[in-house]
Parts: C-alpha cells; sequence; structure tokens
C-alpha cells in the first residue's frame, strides 16, 4: 500500500513528544490565521492538518487511559 502525504504526515507527529506537539499545533494554528487573512482561497488545506494533529492528541489521551477525553 502506497503511502500517501497524509500518512506520512500522522507517521511524523507520531514521533512528536508530546510538548512538541502541541508547540507544532500551536504553529499550525498561527500559521492558518495568518493565511486565513491573506490567502482566503488557500485556509481550507490547513484543516487538514489540524484535524491529523487533534487525531493525535485524542489517540494519546486515550492511551492513556483518560477516557473521559475520548
Amino acid at each position: 500500500m502506497p503511502m500517501t502525504d497524509e500518512t506520512t504526515f500522522s507517521l511524523q507527529l507520531q514521533q512528536l513528544e508530546d510538548e512538541e506537539l502541541l508547540d507544532f499545533w500551536a504553529q499550525t494554528q498561527q500559521l492558518a490565521s495568518t493565511l486565513a487573512q491573506e490567502y482566503p482561497q488557500m485556509a481550507d488545506g490547513t484543516r487538514d492538518y489540524e484535524r491529523l494533529i487533534v487525531l493525535e492528541l485524542q489517540l494519546r489521551s486515550c492511551s492513556r487511559g483518560e477516557l473521559s477525553r475520548c
């Protein structure tokens, strides 16, 4: 099965420590905001990155037994 860009990005996210992942999420939020202001037509693409980062954070939370967040 060939790896898609999304799969590759997901694997890269899994390699980040929690703090790095949270920092990366914050940076993507800032970038998405800037893109939305300057290039509204490109802003939709940033939602995919945000979705994958949030999914990884949720998976980590669930794997730690924090079931109230799942």
